[in-house]
């Protein structure tokens, strides 16, 4: 039983931890309005930022991501169940799919800030959102999208083990 107690708790800790890349790099815990209010302030610091992917755009050799904004929990998830702050955009040169970055993906971004790029809205609006400079993406999996979880604590340990 106490082998089978430490096993869990092994299995549950591997599933709440961001990849390598994410350890050990000096992260400057800045707002997305903070960032928003003085851009030019903040221009090349390194955050770490997540949220919902809108959408993935390939272009030549880069992939753009248009994301919206929610601030991070303590394992680095997007905490869906807060207002969201507004969008942002990542620039990777590594080139996305977008069936793999789709639309409703939850992701979590390291990177840089790179100044703005314009982005047009679907009511064909003009407006500037951050530009990040990617050095790292996570992409979490879906099937903790919901927290359904919560609703169903035995689902967890039947999906580990069924």
């Amino acid at each position: 039983m106490k082998h089978y107690l430490i096993s869990i708790c092994l299995l549950l800790s591997a599933c709440a931890s961001l990849p390598p890349a994410f350890d050990n790099v000096p992260v400057t815990d800045m707002a997305y309005n903070q960032v928003r209010e003085d851009l030019d302030d903040y221009h090349n610091t390194i955050v770490r930022w997540g949220g919902v992917i809108v959408s993935v755009e390939n272009i030549e050799n880069i992939s753009l991501m248009e994301i919206t904004h929610y601030p991070l929990d303590h394992y680095g998830r997007p905490q869906l169940d807060e207002t969201s702050e507004g969008r942002f955009v990542i620039k990777s040169a590594a080139l996305l799919d977008p069936k793999i970055y789709a639309a409703e993906r939850e992701i979590i971004v390291l990177g840089v800030i790179d100044g703005e790029i314009e982005r047009t809205t679907n009511n064909e609006t003009r407006i500037l959102l951050p530009l990040i400079n990617a050095t790292a993406i996570h992409l979490w999996p879906i099937n903790y999208q919901g927290n359904y979880f919560s609703h169903c604590p035995s689902c967890y340990f039947k999906q580990l083990f069924w």
